[in-house]
């Protein structure tokens, strides 16, 4: 059976963990992915009447495109990474991991920050591996060895990682992972994983700029004293793999806020400075489970995430997303399709859901050909305003789904469909013909 880049390269750096050492040996390796595509999307214009949102917004835009893309079926990556035995069950080792976008040449995700999807050292042990530097979130794991994708930009079963960006990426991290029969556990701690003092859409590239930034952005990790513990951040995994094919998983993510605050420049003449939410604190759990069926290889997947911003008011934004996935080999081939449900349970009640088609054709063990066919439809739910109360300041409204309102307000980095994404209360239409190889 052929799995997905990412998959393999999860289980491949969770099996490693506690592997020893044969002979006292250094190596280093580069690595990567590169995946393009022509893609065609068309985005419904929506209805944002009676919002923060303007007419004039991205949120509100009609999109008809054909392009070439990349990252639709896994996200580009070049990385090096090195290890060095150093004796009595000690090994010392690196990863540095870039994003590159192929259609174009430039730089591209973590607001192009050269080795802006992973930069840590590590030091493993006897006892399990530390690690310091730029990491995945542990959360994130969950995802990676959950889907029976990659978590690309047609990947649905991502939908709950990306309420929050600090569920994939996190700055100044320490780690530490342990592997023990069929468990892979880590813990995790940053005392600031990527919050700024404005949490916006705008992604401002300086920290505290007039504008802010995503969670996660740019600058947004600068560690500064008296904030109130902005971006400090915790993560919990745990993965258990058994014989026969099974494997469960459960994660947990907080992150403070601290002296952040949600804002937006389209409701400044709405509310006190355009600040929407006085921020407070991010948690959120998953759990999921993975069968590949022995003899056929067809895998069977779902997880459920659980999301919740807290405000200094004592309201709160709550989140709940259900992926369902299934894709079986067939020879050279390979099927499948993915559901996903994702909604916000208080708030606007507004809710999101999308399908996809996949189909892969191998043509080696490193190339595939592929094509991909889905869409997603926003459902805007109610109007959430002062009345309920979750916003500052008098008649700003919001209404939506969590993919086209938590991007609008700064929560993820990239929308899902390669950056398409979906405007409040309508549909987007995706479709994909494209090729990948690995190294």
């Amino acid at each position: 059976m052929q799995h997905s880049t990412l998959y393999k390269a999860a289980i491949l750096a969770l099996a490693s963990l506690g592997a020893g050492a044969a002979t006292a040996q250094s190596s280093v390796t580069i690595y990567g992915n590169i995946d393009i595509a022509l893609e065609s999307h068309s985005k419904g214009a929506g209805d944002v009447a009676g919002t923060i949102w303007p007419a004039s917004s991205s949120v509100a835009a009609e999109t008809h495109m054909v392009a070439v893309t990349s990252s639709v079926s896994s996200v580009n990556q070049i990385g090096v990474k090195g290890t060095e035995d150093i004796g009595g069950g000690y090994k010392a080792n690196f990863v540095l991991e870039g994003q590159m976008q192929p259609d174009t040449g430039a730089q591209s995700g973590q607001d192009s920050r050269m080795w802006g999807r992973q930069a840590y050292l590590g030091l493993t042990t006897p006892v399990g591996e530390i690690r310091l530097g730029r990491q995945y979130a542990p959360m994130f794991f969950s995802f990676a060895t959950t889907t029976v994708e990659a978590l690309g930009g047609a990947d649905l079963q991502g939908f709950g990682l990306i309420v929050n960006n600090l569920q994939i990426r996190q700055d100044n991290q320490i780690s530490y992972w342990l592997k023990t029969g069929g468990l892979t556990a880590a813990l995790s701690y940053s005392p600031q994983a990527g919050v700024d003092q404005k949490v916006s859409s705008s992604r401002g590239q300086a920290a505290g700029a007039a504008g802010g930034q995503i969670l996660g952005g740019a600058t947004a990790g600068g560690e500064t004293s008296g904030s109130g513990g902005r971006g400090q951040t915790i993560g919990l995994f745990a993965h258990y793999a058994f014989d026969n094919g099974l494997s469960v998983t459960g994660s947990y993510h907080m992150n403070k806020f601290g002296d952040a605050v949600a804002y937006s420049a389209a409701a400044a003449s709405l509310t006190p400075s355009g600040v929407l939410f006085n921020l407070d604190k991010y948690t959120g759990w998953a759990l999921g489970t993975k069968y590949v069926i022995p003899g056929l290889g067809t895998q069977l997947s779902g997880l459920y995430h659980d999301g919740k911003y807290e405000m200094d008011d004592g309201g709160s934004i709550k989140t709940s997303t259900v992926g369902l996935g299934v894709k079986h080999p067939i020879g050279d081939f390979a099927i499948g399709a993915q559901y996903t449900l994702s909604k916000f349970t208080n708030f606007t009640k507004g809710k999101d859901q999308a399908v996809i088609l996949i189909g892969d054709y191998n043509l080696s063990k490193r190339t595939k050909i592929y094509t991909r066919f889905g869409f997603a439809k926003d459902d805007r739910g109610n109007e959430a305003n002062t009345a309920n109360p979750y916003l500052n300041g008098a008649g700003v409204g919001v209404v939506g789904g969590p993919l086209p309102v938590l991007t609008g307000f700064g929560a993820q980095e990239t929308p899902f469909f390669s950056g398409a994404g979906a405007n409040v209360g309508d549909t987007t239409r995706f479709f994909a013909v494209g090729i990948r190889h690995m190294f």
